[in-house]
């Protein structure tokens, strides 16, 4: 038990010693979609009608792929919700594809399409761009998931000690290679050889069974990266009157601290030539912490502004915190949430348990 304790804080010393982003995958593709919903109703047989019938659905996702020449990104929102018989739509989807001319550098030209619908704006709107930017993003997942394996083995007493940092970048490589493999009890055996090699290690089937349970563990996920962009943009629909042509500046950003944590940021600023007077500008960051296999805790905040000339912005801000718990394909969340309208001093609160379930 002594020698699994100092091993456990070994660990945890490398762990926080190599830097995940520090791991550079030849290839990114990462995809993730999400669902949640909550529903409240309430009628108090002592006054009129229905006190409460309020509901949210809501739906979010991104698709990141990032390649030596090429890079795609797409992100969508959306959410449905009700209010005393009165429903609201609104959504916001954006999609970039990158070109890289030169592999080596980081520099590259894009190309995407803007959208959004609010049933209560008159018109949804619809914006094309183009333009050069700097950054890549990374999966630094592999290498999450071989810290993963050195804990697990360190937990059985199988391992006696942290395994080296080029140990572990080897096993992140192999680890990335999953597609080459035709199963995870394939990858699952090359790794074993791999440490048999690397660190004279023999693994039981036991031990063989836990390197597939990591491979197949779901919540791991991690990548870091940032992108700064500049383009041009003509509006095809817009909801309101306003400039056609405009600049958007975009920068985004992800940074894994250490492998149970993630961090994402993205803000865009829209108007044009004229932006100090008239413009559009959306803030969304997070930042999510692996509690355990089945609970995560995360606080997510989101801002969306919007000046038109000649008045004063308006907007929305939403700070959300939550503590997910995961249940298979099942998730039960406790979620808190303060929302105000730029028009409105006080911040309006929300305490919801709701239930979701992930979609791919």
């Amino acid at each position: 038990m002594q020698r699994v304790i100092l091993g456990l804080l070994l660990w945890g010393a490398s762990a926080w010693a190599i830097q995940l982003c520090q791991y550079q995958a030849p290839t990114t593709n990462l995809l993730r979609a999400d669902a949640s919903f909550h529903y409240r109703y309430y009628e108090d047989p002592l006054t009129p009608g229905v006190d409460t019938s309020a509901g949210r659905l809501a739906l979010t996702g991104d698709w990141v792929v990032d390649s030596p020449s090429l890079g795609i990104g797409l992100a969508f929102g959306g959410e449905l919700s009700l209010y005393q018989l009165a429903m609201v739509a609104a959504g916001q989807v954006s999609g970039t594809f990158r070109q890289y001319p030169f592999p080596d550098i980081s520099y590259f030209a894009f190309g995407g399409v803007e959208g959004f619908l609010d049933t209560r704006l008159p018109r949804p709107g619809l914006e094309v761009r183009a333009g050069i930017g700097y950054g890549r993003f990374t999966d630094v997942t592999p290498l999450v998931r071989a810290l993963r394996i050195e804990e697990k083995l360190l937990e059985r007493g199988v391992l006696l000690a942290a395994l080296r940092e080029d140990t572990l970048l080897r096993l992140a490589q192999e680890i990335g290679r999953e597609k080459l493999y035709e199963s995870k009890t394939e990858l699952a055996l090359a790794l074993a050889r791999l440490l048999q090699r690397e660190a004279n290690l023999t693994l039981d089937p036991k031990s063989l069974f836990l390197l597939e349970g990591v491979l197949a563990e779901e919540g791991l996920e991690r990548y870091c990266g940032w992108v700064v962009q500049f383009g041009l943009g003509y509006a095809l629909l817009q909801p309101r009157a306003g400039a056609v042509l405009t600049f958007n500046l975009v920068l985004q950003g992800a940074a894994a601290p250490d492998p149970r944590s993630q961090i994402l940021f993205k803000t865009e600023i829209t108007g044009p030539y004229q932006v100090f007077e008239e413009y559009t500008w959306n803030l969304n960051a997070s930042y999510s912490y692996r509690l355990n296999e089945l609970a995560t805790f995360s606080v997510q905040y989101g801002l969306r502004q919007v000046k038109p000339r000649g008045q004063l912005p308006a907007g929305t801000q939403d700070a959300t915190f939550q503590l997910t718990f995961r249940l298979g394909g099942a998730t039960v969340t406790l979620q808190v949430t303060f929302s105000k309208l730029a028009e409105v001093p006080q911040w309006s609160q929300d305490l919801v348990i709701s239930a979701g379930w992930r979609l791919w």
